[in-house]
């Protein structure tokens, strides 16, 4: 058997350890996330704010109604991708943003409801 040199590839090391994401699958997943930032994007921040969004992610949508040159639009939406991929929930919001497409209130829809309607409350 020929001596294994310094850095030749072991593959019964690289088993036994830990398995990353392969760079392509990272691409991948943060390219996701952008369009899920893309698809929130169209909410109207009130909405937005409901959801109970990261600050800085609130932030940086307000900002992007600001925005009205194509490049810096494209710059912010990459920015508002990184922002994304540090959010928890990130199934909390693709619900929220299928249901803004059926034409409903994420806000009403996924948020439980907190009080009655003023007619609700006072007996006749």
């Amino acid at each position: 058997m020929p001596r294994k040199k310094q850095f030749q590839y072991d593959q019964s090391a690289a088993e036994d350890s830990y398995q990353r994401p392969s760079r392509s699958q990272r691409k991948r997943d943060s390219s996701a996330l952008q369009d899920l930032g893309r698809d929130l994007a169209e909410l109207p921040v009130r909405e937005l704010a409901a959801l109970g969004l990261a600050p800085d992610l609130l932030e940086a949508y307000r900002e992007l109604g600001r925005i009205s040159s194509h490049e810096a639009k494209r710059r912010q939406m990459q920015y508002i991708g990184r922002l994304m991929r540090e959010e928890e929930d990130v199934e909390r919001l693709k619900e929220a943003v299928a249901i803004f497409r059926e034409g409903l209130l994420p806000s009403r829809e996924l948020a439980p409801r907190k009080d009655a309607s003023p007619e609700e409350e006072q007996p006749r």
